[in-house]
């Protein structure tokens, strides 16, 4: 069943060093400018001692993000740090310059990457690192990525972002999400939970073993929002996109129009229109939410 789309869509709004470290740079990655490279790897294994919920955290710029659910306790860490460099010099410099923060706590597993790219005199966030404020970062003559790699008990809460240069997979969790990216795509594969996922420059691409209990939303600027389900759902679909179509596996029946957010500015009321499309699927139930500027949404039935 195709829907019509609709008009007008809104954006997004002590650690174990391996000694195996290399004169080469990954090969997909080279870049002439930089021809001093070196890699490392960090691997590290976390007990969630605590009663929970469990949470993972990581807070990257640029690199991969990979997660793995699997039967065990401990959250199992192994990431590998590139970096290239005008000089040797400069790849000392970014060796010290841009680091991997960790935090541990019994329910909670924070993993930050800083660097000069974060604002050094900015406040501190709720998760006591530094907030990304868009500072500058200039003549650096080096470029550092991060590429993470986990497996992690079913059941952990995650709260995953990247920038550049690297895509984010989740399989197999069961806990909340929010994952963000921005020039990468993001792929969730048998998972269950309920939460919000976005990024600008791919594609988003969901499949739920379990669909989600509370409200949700999947969102991309440039590129499509695949996302299936299990059947029987039930749950009401606001949808949005302008230069795509939008289509669904389930039978739908309409819902009325949300109405107009008024808001007052300079004395005068604006009122802002939703203006999204909206289907309830079966009886109904927590709100699911697509978004998309350039690309299709396509809500699907899983099929085992």
């Amino acid at each position: 069943m195709k829907l019509s789309a609709c008009l007008f869509a809104i954006a997004l709004t002590a650690t174990v060093v391996s000694p195996a470290i290399t004169a080469a740079g990954r090969a997909d990655d080279k870049d002439e400018k930089y021809p001093v490279t070196d890699s490392e790897r960090i691997q590290r294994s976390f007990a969630l001692t605590g009663a929970g919920p469990h949470r993972l955290d990581i807070d990257n710029v640029t690199g991969s993000i990979q997660v793995a659910a699997y039967d065990g306790n401990s959250i199992e860490l192994n990431v590998t740090r590139s970096l290239q460099a005008a000089t040797q010099e400069r790849l000392e410099a970014a060796r010290k310059e841009v680091t991997l923060d960790v935090r541990e706590e019994p329910s909670l597993v924070s993993l930050y990457v800083d660097g000069p790219f974060r604002d050094c005199d900015c406040n501190r966030g709720d998760n006591g690192h530094r907030r990304r404020d868009g500072s500058r970062w200039r003549d650096r003559q080096y470029d550092v990525r991060y590429d993470f790699v986990l497996k992690v008990p079913r059941n952990v809460g995650l709260a995953l972002s990247t920038v550049n240069r690297g895509d984010i997979k989740i399989e197999g969790t069961t806990g909340d999400f929010e994952v963000t990216n921005v020039n990468g795509g993001i792929e969730m594969l048998d998972i269950a939970g309920s939460g919000r996922v976005g990024t600008i420059n791919k594609d988003v691409r969901i499949v739920f073993r379990t669909n989600p209990t509370g409200p949700s939303s999947f969102k991309t600027l440039n590129g499509d929002v695949v996302v299936s389900f299990q059947p029987p759902l039930a749950a009401d679909l606001r949808m949005k996109t302008f230069n795509g179509g939008m289509y669904t596996d389930f039978e739908t029946t309409a819902l009325p129009s949300l109405m107009p957010v008024s808001e007052r500015k300079n004395g005068k009321f604006v009122y802002k229109s939703d203006r999204s499309a909206g289907v309830r699927v079966g009886g109904g139930g927590p709100e699911l939410r697509f978004e998309t500027l350039n690309g299709d949404i396509r809500i699907l039935q899983r099929r085992k």
